[in-house]
């Protein structure tokens, strides 16, 4: 199996309102607060040893992937959920982590700190206890204005999902048109779809429909999640309502 993936991580935003001044004397009234800029954009570091891109989206959802150790083109890993970002300081995090190395599924909170654009360090927790560090600086290729043209191609390549104690692995084709509405499929599982250039950031909104075959992991379902393009590669992960993930890396 091929895993050669972007590995995305944490995605948080939170929106400040501008104060206004009271009333009465419009010479008493205070200035608009200037918004503290957020997390969002895109990292690149290390966690625990381990190679890691760290993507932040600018609606509270981070998705975290990383790489085996000593391996940093095999993929290990995800981690997605939700984080708040403001003043410098990553807070309220919850997600899972999807281990493809025997570890399963797990639940993790997650905390840190972070400097706009520029570096960020973040700690993810366990439930046992255990701790996941990531260090990264900015990735200037998230200013990258994503275009609908750059997605409407045939993408052939590998998905993987937890399947209860075990991963499994299948091979797909992928193909969105201009439109950005999505056909494929993959061993005996058929879906269909939408891609779309996501509003802020060198991102793309993904949506799934998943058919009833044989082979669908997780029949007559809707997942959603995000891609990222790195040169003729798709990276890209999604998630059912039940928060089962699929990671999928295709190639144009």
């Amino acid at each position: 199996m091929k895993r050669k993936m972007v590995v995305a991580v944490l995605g948080c935003c939170v929106a400040l309102s501008a104060c206004g001044g009271g009333g009465g004397d419009n010479n008493n009234a205070s200035a608009p607060a200037t918004p503290t800029p957020s997390a969002a954009g895109q990292y690149a570091g290390t966690v625990n040893g381990r190679q890691a891109t760290v993507l932040i989206l600018d609606d509270g959802r981070f998705y975290t992937q990383y790489s085996a150790v000593g391996s940093p083109t095999l993929i290990s890993g995800v981690v997605a959920g939700t984080v708040t970002s403001s003043s410098g300081s990553l807070s309220n995090g919850a997600g899972t982590d999807y281990n493809l190395e025997g570890q399963g599924v797990n639940n993790v909170t997650l905390s840190g700190t972070y400097s706009a654009k520029q570096s960020l360090k973040a700690s993810v927790t366990y439930g046992n206890g255990a701790k996941s560090d990531f260090s990264g600086n900015y990735d200037s290729t998230y200013d990258t204005v994503p275009s609908q043209a750059t997605v409407t191609a045939t993408f052939r390549g590998t998905s993987a999902t937890n399947i209860g104690t075990r991963v499994g692995t299948d091979s797909v084709t992928l193909t969105a048109d201009s439109n950005g509405s999505i056909t494929g499929n993959g061993t005996s599982c058929s879906f269909t779809g939408s891609i779309k250039p996501h509003a802020t950031g060198n991102v793309y909104d993904i949506s799934l429909n998943f058919g009833s075959g044989s082979g669908c992991a997780y029949p007559n379902t809707t997942a959603t999640g995000v891609g990222v393009m790195s040169g003729n590669q798709i990276h890209a992960f999604v998630q059912t309502p039940s928060k089962a993930g699929i990671i999928f890396l295709g190639t144009k």
